[in-house]
């Protein structure tokens, strides 16, 4: 009996042995090493605008006169004085806005240009307008002049790249045609320039 288990564990230990020695080394080894990351973000400014400004002058904006619609314009009375056969009692002072002999009328266009900027500079963007063709001409030769045009906000923090910074511009126009104001109908030909900075 004793010889029958020497044996049985000679046996196991020979198969154990096979077994260690058939096997393949698994040897682990691993190493680490830190990397530095750096991006580069472009500095953007973006500038978009409306195609064309299409504003109508109101009859508001010739006279404080009362003017009521008629066909394709309008038409305004009043009354005043005696004319009696001797003297003039008739007043002969135009009813509208004229100065110098002219009519310069103001008008506010809103949300003309939007931005975008991501600056790091941190001062913000500013908006300049200009100019750039004056005179506005009519179908039948008659002329319009823009006087100059502003922009309502020209400074604006740094709005980043998703909600944009909007204003607008204000268009003096000197309506200085034949008679002091400028024939009707519609003008065409003018041009502004809006140019943004980021500072």
């Amino acid at each position: 009996m004793k010889s029958k288990i020497v044996a049985i564990i000679a046996a196991s230990a020979a198969a154990l042995g096979s077994t260690i020695f058939a096997a393949p080394a698994h040897a682990q080894i691993s190493g680490s090493s830190d990397v530095n990351v750096q991006v580069t973000v472009p500095e953007v400014l973006y500038l978009r605008t409306v195609d064309t400004i299409d504003v109508s002058i109101l009859p508001t904006d010739l006279t404080a006169a009362t003017l009521n619609t008629s066909g394709t314009g309008f038409f305004g009375t009043d009354k005043s004085g005696i004319a009696d056969g001797t003297t003039s009692g008739l007043d002969q002072t135009s009813p509208f806005y004229l100065t110098g002999g002219n009519l310069q009328v103001n008008k506010d266009i809103p949300e003309v240009f939007a931005i975008w900027s991501n600056s790091p500079r941190g001062n913000g963007v500013t908006v300049a307008t200009t100019v750039k063709t004056p005179t506005l001409t009519a179908t039948n030769g008659a002329t319009i002049q823009i006087a100059g045009v502003t922009p309502m906000m020209n400074f604006a923090n740094v709005p980043g790249l998703i909600n944009p910074f909007v204003s607008g511009v204000t268009l003096s126009l000197n309506l200085n045609g034949s008679g002091g104001i400028s024939d009707a109908g519609a003008y065409t030909g003018g041009e502004i320039t809006v140019t943004a900075t980021a500072e």
